[in-house]
């Protein structure tokens, strides 16, 4: 049985993404940072009738991160799939204040804004999250599907990557490291038989909303199955034309 390796689980496109896949019949394990979360998860799948293995692991620090792909790799054999969707999502600027308290959109639950400046630190930690963490998961997965011939690693990118928002400095400047580091490793492994694309959101995801969790996480199903002339880089989910604009402008 084939499986699937997501890092990133959280109440939202993370839960949907590991439903998704579970459901298509991979052996799926997903890694979060919090113990409890991963409990919280592992409880709620199960109950739906769906065996995953919750793994704690920190996409941040490389150790952690290392350790939870060995371990998922020994409970399932090398994956498949592997898909990245870890990030640390925090409104900021880089030299003036924040010019709102709370960044919210839609339906979703907010993002509280940092307030002052970014600070190096903050800053570092962004980039391991968002960047690091993305290569190295990566470089650990993609030696055994270019032994096989074939896999998928699948990147969540965002609106952000073509165009920084004014209170989401940090954030786009991850976005658009993550893509390029994308279409890098698409460069590389596509002539071995291993499809790499960023997968770009260009809205705030809320449950019932055209960027529903479960609609976006089908997006990444149906980028998986793509036929090796269909791939791309860059998919774009946008289900409307003017969709991606800055609402804080």
């Amino acid at each position: 049985m084939t499986s699937a390796v997501i890092i990133g689980a959280g109440p939202g496109l993370g839960l949907a993404l590991i439903r998704r896949f579970a459901r298509e019949g991979l052996q799926t394990a997903f890694v979060a940072r919090r113990a409890a979360a991963v409990a919280k998860y592992s409880a709620s799948l199960q109950a739906e009738g769906l065996a995953t293995l919750g793994i704690v692991g920190d996409a941040a620090d490389p150790a952690s991160l290392v350790a939870a792909l060995a371990q998922a790799r020994a409970a399932h054999g090398a994956p498949e799939v592997l898909i990245y969707n870890a990030a640390i999502v925090e409104p900021s600027r880089f030299v003036t204040p924040s010019g709102i308290t709370e960044a919210r959109y839609a339906d979703a639950p907010g993002w509280a804004a940092r307030g002052a400046p970014i600070d190096s630190a903050s800053f570092e930690a962004g980039l391991r999250a968002n960047v690091t963490g993305a290569l190295l998961a990566a470089q650990s997965v993609a030696p055994e599907m270019i032994a096989r011939g074939h896999g998928t690693i699948l990147l969540t990118g965002g609106v952000l990557a073509f165009g920084p928002w004014i209170e989401w400095g940090a954030v786009s400047l991850g976005k658009a490291a993550l893509r390029s580091l994308g279409h890098s490793l698409a460069l590389e492994l596509a002539p071995l038989g291993v499809q790499v694309a960023t997968i770009a959101i260009h809205g705030t995801m809320a449950t019932g909303t055209p960027y529903d969790p479960d609609l976006v996480a089908a997006a990444y199903w149906e980028t998986h199955l793509r036929a090796r002339q269909e791939w791309t880089p860059d998919v774009h989910f946008r289900p409307g034309a003017d969709d991606g604009g800055d609402p804080d402008r």
